[in-house]
């Protein structure tokens, strides 16, 4: 029950952070809010990792730098999915960015996994849900899924970056977040203005802080287990987008996007299951 609760919470905490985003998006531009949430995760996070860990050991710079190879790859995913919030819809975006984990299966298989029928049906629902969810048509309701798309390969492989780096999780973030930010930061500056008008600084601050805790639930949900249960329930952030996107933001998918939606998700969380 914990697992479930925490797992749950994982999602709706990283949905939450991208519907912030996406606000501060719209009235800024993606680099500034990349900027906000960035700085306010380097400077919750490389503290307390200092604190607890202390800097890498001889034998663990391997292990730096793959999660400094993630902070790379994440300041672009990041940039990605922003720009596609920045122009499509919260749900939509989410949805498309969760298929990060059919992504990673792609690159199991491809490293020799065996495909079970489980697995096949979860990569086939992947697959065809991206193509339902990103089908334009006359309305141009699928503006953001290129930008989606691109950004969950590019989660995929900060994901495939922590898989392979032996350190621990909290010094991965540490590393990683702050490779972002020292990239973020010049970019940012010379491209245009950082500034968030006073009115949005909650939300583009609430917005670092509810993904970084979304990391922390992520990994005491894997702690409580057991992984099948831990892998579906942190990976319905999605679903949560997708409900907060309607309730909140009264977006209003196709019906052709209604169903690639929901095989996207039934398909991520069929292959969290299975992986």
């Amino acid at each position: 029950m914990l697992t479930i609760l925490s797992g749950l919470m994982t999602s709706l905490s990283y949905a939450t952070s991208d519907m912030f985003s996406q606000r501060v998006t719209r009235e800024t531009r993606p680099l500034t809010q990349m900027l906000w949430v960035l700085a306010t995760g380097v400077a919750i996070i490389v503290p307390v990792s200092l604190v607890l860990r202390g800097l890498p050991g001889e034998g663990e710079w391997q292990g730096a730098g793959l999660a400094a190879l993630a902070g790379a790859l994440y300041f672009f995913a990041l940039f990605c999915l922003l720009r596609g919030l920045q122009v499509g819809d919260l749900g939509l975006v989410s949805a498309l960015t969760s298929l990060q984990g059919a992504y990673v299966a792609v690159v199991v298989v491809l490293l020799g996994v065996p495909v079970t029928p489980l697995l096949a049906l979860a990569l086939a629902l992947s697959a065809f849900g991206a193509i339902l969810t990103s089908f334009e048509g006359r309305a141009r309701s699928a503006r953001g899924a290129p930008w989606a798309l691109v950004a969950g390969a590019l989660f995929a492989g900060v994901m495939l970056c922590y898989n392979y780096s032996e350190i621990d999780w909290l010094s991965q973030t540490a590393i990683s977040r702050s490779v972002s930010f020292v990239i973020a930061l010049p970019v940012a500056l010379l491209t245009g203005s950082v500034a968030v008008p006073r009115a949005f600084r909650v939300r583009a601050v609430g917005a670092g802080v509810l993904e970084l805790g979304g990391l922390l639930l992520l990994t005491i949900t894997f702690a409580l287990g057991p992984p099948t249960v831990a892998g579906v329930t942190t990976t319905q952030f999605g679903t949560f987008a997708v409900i907060l996107g309607f309730l909140v933001l009264h977006e209003r998918p196709r019906p052709n996007q209604w169903a690639g939606i929901v095989c996207t998700i039934t398909g991520v969380s069929l292959l969290a299951a299975v992986i």
